[in-house]
C-alpha cells in the first residue's frame, strides 16, 4: 500500500474541463509516485451518490472536487470517510454572473451554508489560488487550508520561436468555453478600440462560434487534441476578465496555457492574474483596468523586444511552478502527509 494509503477521487464529471485539468491529467503521475487510487463521478441520482459514499469507508482518504453536497449527501459522506478532502478551483460559494457589476448578483445563501459546512468538517482544503484559500480560512477558521494550482502539461507545448515575427496580419487568440466567452464579449469595445489602432484578427478557439461586430473573427473549433497546436499559433494570448468576486477566484489557466506555449500573454489584473504575471509584470502584460486593455494590445502589437521577454520568462514560469511533474509532486506530498498526520 501506498504512504497516503488507498484514495477515492470523486470527480464532477469526465467532461468537467476542472475535473481533467485538476485530476484526471495528474493520475498517470500520481501513479507513477506509487499512490493507489480509484476515480468516481458524482451520480446524479441520490441512491447512487450515497452508495458510492457509503463505499468510502474502504479508502483511506476521500478526495471530493468542487461539488458543495446537500446537508443529506454531506451527512453521509463525512460519515463514511476516513479522511475528507476538499479540492476547489473556483469561486463555488458564489453564484456565476461574471460580469456583473452588482455584488448582489452573486450572492447565494445555499451556496454559502454548504461551503462553510464542507470548510468546516473536512479534514483538508485544497485551493487552486490565495484568494480561494483566504475565502475558506475566513468561512472555516482553523480549517487545514493548501494552496495547489493548477497544472499545464508543458511537453505538449513546444514553445514558439521568442524571435518570431508577428503573422501578417498579427493574431491575437483566446481559448475558452461558451461558458467563459460573457468575460471576451465584455471586453470587444476594448478590443475594437485596439483594432481601430492595429490590424489583426481575433482567432477564437472555443467549442462554439462567435461574431464580434468590428472585429476580424476567425472561429477554430476547440478539441483537446489540437487546442496545443492552435495556442501556438497565436502571436498574443489574452485572458480578459472583469474585477468582480466570481472572477477573483479563476485560476488563470487560459494565461498558463499561452505561457507555456512561449505566447506572450495580456491578462486583467485580477485574482491570481497578478500572481502569475510577478513582480514588475515580467512573466505577463497586465491591464490593471478594462479601460486600459486596448493600450496594453497595442503596445504588445507594436514592441517585438516586450513579447520575446515574456515568452521566455512565462514558459520559465510554468516550467517551474505550474507544469504537470511540480503539481503533481505538490499534490502526492500533501495527500501522503494526509494520510500520516491521520493515521497517528
Amino acid at each position: 500500500m501506498s504512504e497516503a494509503g488507498r484514495i477515492l477521487f470523486i470527480l464532477k464529471s469526465e467532461k468537467t474541463p476542472s475535473s481533467r485539468i485538476r485530476f484526471i491529467d495528474l493520475l498517470p503521475f500520481l501513479s507513477s509516485r506509487g499512490m493507489e487510487f480509484e476515480v468516481e463521478y458524482l451520480p446524479s441520482s441520490w441512491r447512487c451518490r450515497h452508495r458510492l459514499f457509503k463505499r468510502g469507508r474502504e479508502f483511506d482518504i476521500i478526495v471530493l472536487q468542487k461539488r458543495l453536497p446537500s446537508w443529506w449527501d454531506f451527512r453521509v459522506l463525512r460519515e463514511n470517510a476516513k479522511t475528507l478532502v476538499f479540492d476547489f478551483d473556483d469561486a463555488v460559494y458564489l453564484r456565476n454572473a461574471s460580469p456583473s457589476s452588482n455584488p448582489k448578483d452573486y450572492e447565494s445563501a445555499t451556496r454559502r451554508k454548504r461551503f462553510a459546512r464542507i470548510a468546516r468538517e473536512s479534514d483538508l482544503l485544497i485551493a487552486a489560488n490565495s484568494v480561494l484559500a483566504a475565502a475558506a480560512a475566513d468561512t472555516a477558521p482553523g480549517a487545514k487550508v493548501e494552496i495547489i494550482p493548477s497544472s499545464v502539461d508543458v511537453t505538449a507545448f513546444p514553445p514558439v520561436d521568442k524571435e518570431r515575427a508577428l503573422s501578417s496580419p498579427p493574431v491575437v487568440g483566446w481559448v475558452g468555453t461558451k461558458a467563459a466567452s460573457s468575460h471576451l464579449l465584455h471586453f470587444a469595445p476594448m478590443l475594437r478600440a485596439a483594432r481601430e489602432k492595429r490590424d489583426f484578427v481575433l482567432r477564437i478557439v472555443s467549442n462554439e462560434s462567435f461574431d464580434i461586430p468590428g472585429l476580424k473573427v476567425e472561429n477554430k473549433r476547440w478539441s483537446l487534441e489540437g487546442e496545443a497546436e492552435l495556442i501556438r499559433s497565436f502571436d498574443i494570448g489574452i485572458m480578459p476578465l472583469s474585477d468582480d468576486p466570481y472572477s477573483r477566484g479563476k485560476s488563470s489557466y487560459k494565461m498558463l496555457q499561452y505561457m507555456a506555449a512561449g505566447v506572450p500573454a495580456l491578462a486583467s489584473a485580477v485574482g491570481m492574474n497578478s500572481d502569475v504575471a510577478g513582480q514588475e509584470r515580467a512573466n505577463a502584460a497586465l491591464a490593471p483596468t478594462p479601460a486600459e486593455f486596448d493600450a496594453k494590445l497595442v503596445e504588445l502589437l507594436d514592441n517585438e523586444k516586450l513579447r520575446s521577454a515574456l515568452a521566455e520568462r512565462g514558459r520559465k514560469t510554468v516550467e517551474e511552478r505550474f507544469s504537470r511533474q511540480v503539481v503533481g509532486q505538490q499534490f502526492a506530498t500533501i495527500l501522503k502527509k494526509t494520510a500520516g498526520m491521520k493515521s497517528h
